[in-house]
Order: C-alpha cells, then structure tokens, then sequence
C-alpha cells in the first residue's frame, strides 16, 4: 500500500470516531488535542449532528506532500452534517520516517468553512 493511501485510511478512520464521538479516543492516540476537541464540537454543534456522507463516493480524502517534505496534509472535503453536505473542511497531517514507510504521527490539524 503507498503511504498516501495509508495516510487516507487513517484519515477515513479518524473520521468514522468523530462521526461516533470518540473524541476520548482519539486524544488518548494523539491524534487529537483537547483544545482542538473543544473547537470541533464548538464548530460541529453549529452544523447539526455530524454524520457519514450518503454514499461512499461522496467522501473525497485528498493527500497532499508538503513541497519541503516535511509531512503530509489531508483533507476531507466537504463533511456531511444531518446527512446534507456542508462547506467544511476537516484538514489533518501525518508525519512519516525519512524513507516514507511508515507513519510517525497522525493529527487533526483544525476544521474550517
């Protein structure tokens, strides 16, 4: 598997605890911090109830390499609130070792609209 396609799993994944509020979870792994849990679920409950897209080819993962390579940053655009689609964004990065075989660190960066 290319690491961009790891990268977009574990992103898909982060996703699907979000959708289940596991927002616990998620900062026991790291990938969330509790500053950054208080402003999704601020940004979250102004949008309605977070929810998967309708079907899966409504979920566009995009993978990006920084020009420096110094990670990797996803987006998930658009989430879906109460089963409609929404103008935000969910951006997120991942760290890599030198080679690019394996994920270092995986966050939710921050959401925006």
């Amino acid at each position: 598997m290319q690491m961009k396609d790891k990268i977009s799993a574990l992103t898909k994944m982060t996703l699907d605890d979000l959708v289940h509020n596991r927002y616990e979870k998620l900062q026991q792994e790291k990938i969330l911090t509790e500053d950054t849990a208080i402003f999704l679920q601020e940004v979250f409950a102004l949008q309605g109830t977070l929810t998967w897209p309708l079907d899966e080819a409504s979920l566009a993962i995009d993978v990006y390499e920084m020009n420096d390579q110094s990670c990797f940053t996803t987006e998930i655009r658009y989430l879906w609130f109460d089963d409609e689609e929404s103008a935000v964004v969910l951006f997120c990065k991942a760290y890599t070792n030198a080679d690019q075989t394996e994920i270092t660190a995986f966050m939710i960066d921050t959401v925006d609209a």
